[in-house]
């Protein structure tokens, strides 16, 4: 049976470099969804704010856990997510992933120590709060593609169980629009009606 958390602060983070794609008309409609039910919505648009995904030697120096302060756009980014208690993620897949500009997000943000902590027995704990994540992806194919080639898969295992699961996040889900370079208002509408009743909720199993 499903409860629902309070959802008070939200960040929506999309990584699409055109303003009027799919993609940032979903993160506003999810943004405005959100605010009818009084949550305040941060959009970090990672193309418009000049995010810059590539790893370099202090962000390697923080993965190897050498001690240092963290740079300024990843402090700027960890407290984005700190101040949320919902995480949203609208994209494109590219090449049956996420856009180059978000896996450097994860890549450069989610930090040792910060995301996660390697215990005294050396095992991988998560430290992030666990707050509800929604992976919310506009897909060229259809659906019949992704499962025949288990790209359904493939992004389940890479986005939910190895980045968000890593972290220590368990409410975590994903969902595509397929089909999107040519979905109709009506399919784009429909798909906003069930994330508008599930998605954007924060239901906690």
């Amino acid at each position: 049976m499903s409860t629902t958390t309070a959802i008070n602060n939200a960040l929506i983070v999309t990584a699409h470099p055109v303003e009027n794609s799919l993609s940032h008309s979903l993160a506003a409609r999810i943004a405005a969804k959100l605010r009818e039910q009084g949550t305040q919505v941060e959009i970090a648009d990672l193309h418009a704010e000049g995010f810059s995904p590539a790893m370099v030697r202090p962000d390697l120096a923080l993965y190897h856990g050498d001690a240092g302060a963290l740079p300024d756009d990843i402090l700027r980014e960890q407290q984005r997510v700190d101040r949320a208690d919902m995480l949203v993620f609208v994209f494109p897949v590219y090449w049956w992933s996420v856009p180059g500009l978000l896996k450097g997000w994860f890549d450069r943000v989610l930090t040792l120590n910060w995301a996660y902590k390697v215990a005294e027995d050396g095992r991988v704990v998560g430290s992030l709060r666990d707050v509800p994540v929604r992976l919310i992806a506009t897909a060229g194919s259809d659906i019949d593609g992704f499962e025949k080639h288990g790209y359904n898969t493939a992004l389940h295992t890479q986005l939910v169980e190895g980045v968000f699961g890593f972290c220590g996040l368990k409410n975590v889900t994903l969902d595509i629009l397929y089909q999107a370079d040519t979905a109709t208002h009506a399919q784009v509408d429909a798909f906003m009606q069930r994330l508008e009743s599930d998605a954007v909720n924060g239901n906690v199993e």
